[in-house]
């Protein structure tokens, strides 16, 4: 009996430091690179789903946002007399826009110019060029609001993905 208590002991220490090296491997140090050490989303609304932010390999001073629901495409495969397959929208769907930033604060950093593009009927495509940064911004899109801090130069993509109620 004072074997087996022995070797339960041994066992249950051997797989408490396993466990405890497991945890601290997960740990990262202040000096790791990290996604999260490059960019900070400090504050989202309820409605927003998501926000991405990737840093491409591409040199330039440069921001990529996309904001909206991503559009659920169905497939129809309905086919005609003449068996062409088509999906048709009206007027009103083809010239809906996503949303749209009405408020732009710069909290930090800068940049000269900003363009928007329409990229589907739910998204809106905004870039930005010739950034300062660090760049702190806090976006309003109607009630809904983004916080995000990019620290350091590059090319951000920024995808800020709304629910699909």
């Amino acid at each position: 009996m004072k074997n087996f208590a022995l070797t339960l002991l041994l066992l249950t220490t051997l797989m408490a430091n396993r466990t405890f090296a497991t945890f601290r491997s997960g740990l990262k140090s202040e000096n790791d690179t990290t996604k999260t050490a490059l960019y900070t989303v400090l504050a989202k609304s309820q409605n927003i789903e998501s926000v991405e932010i990737r840093k491409s390999k591409k040199s330039g001073q440069i921001v990529f946002i996309t904001i909206g629901k991503k559009k659920l495409s169905a497939v129809n495969n309905n086919s005609t007399g003449y068996g062409v397959v088509g999906t048709s929208e009206s007027a009103e769907v083809r010239n809906q826009t996503g949303p749209t930033f009405d408020n732009i604060e710069v909290l930090n950093g800068g940049y000269d110019s900003i363009k928007v593009d329409k990229k589907s009927t739910t998204q809106n495509f905004y870039t930005l060029t010739n950034i300062n940064f660090p760049l702190r911004l806090r976006l309003h899109a109607g009630t809904e609001l983004i916080d995000f801090e990019l620290k350091e130069p590059g090319r951000w993509d920024v995808d800020i993905n709304y629910k699909n109620n």
